[in-house]
């Protein structure tokens, strides 16, 4: 039975291990080659560099087979829509190239860098959570939102199975728990 056990945590530990490794490889992937350039957009000062750098962004996703696809398996809404979030996001670069072509001392300009950074730092988050997932599904689908949850769960339990029966069993902690409770009453009585 101890074995068995340690069959059971090693198989956990081992999971868990390689879904940390494989996470860490995504994230790195995932930043490098998307985004870093909607990161460095919204630290640009200027409107033609926040233009570049969301160029680049959008550059990135298309032709890769995202088209079509949803942050989801089965509840799909337009919202986790890949093809509706860069019809979006392309709203965006749009924008961007309209306010390259204003007066840089307009009212009508510091309105619309208002609304860029606005949208920025605001609603475009649930945007990007759109994106990174439909990416992590298609590229990590064991380490894709609930999925990976439940690989966790999943080995968490290996190793606490892998514990109880490493110890001999519930009977075993049943009976410690019980002769413990014995000895709690015995310290209460003298």
């Amino acid at each position: 039975m101890k074995k068995q056990g340690v069959v059971y945590i090693s198989i956990g530990i081992i999971g868990l291990i390689v879904m940390i490794f494989f996470a860490v490889i995504g994230n790195y992937q995932y930043e490098r080659d998307y985004e870093s350039y909607w990161n460095l957009a919204v630290k640009a000062s200027t409107i033609q560099q926040k233009a570049e750098y969301v160029n680049k962004f959008v550059d990135g996703f298309k032709g890769k087979g995202y088209e079509g696809d949803y942050n989801a398996i089965f509840l799909k809404t337009p919202d986790n829509s890949f093809d509706k979030n860069l019809e979006a996001l392309e709203s965006l670069k749009t924008r961007l190239d309209q306010i390259q072509k204003m007066n840089v001392s307009s009212f009508e300009y510091q309105t619309a860098i208002q609304q860029i950074t606005a949208q920025e730092q605001g609603e475009a988050q649930e945007m990007l959570k759109v994106f990174s997932g439909i990416w992590w599904k298609k590229n990590y689908f064991p380490l894709w939102q609930w999925v990976a949850g439940f690989e966790v769960a999943f080995c968490l339990f290996l190793i606490v199975a892998g514990l109880i029966i490493r110890e001999g069993g519930l009977k075993k902690i049943n009976q410690a728990m019980k002769d413990a409770e014995r000895q709690r009453l015995l310290n209460k009585l003298g």
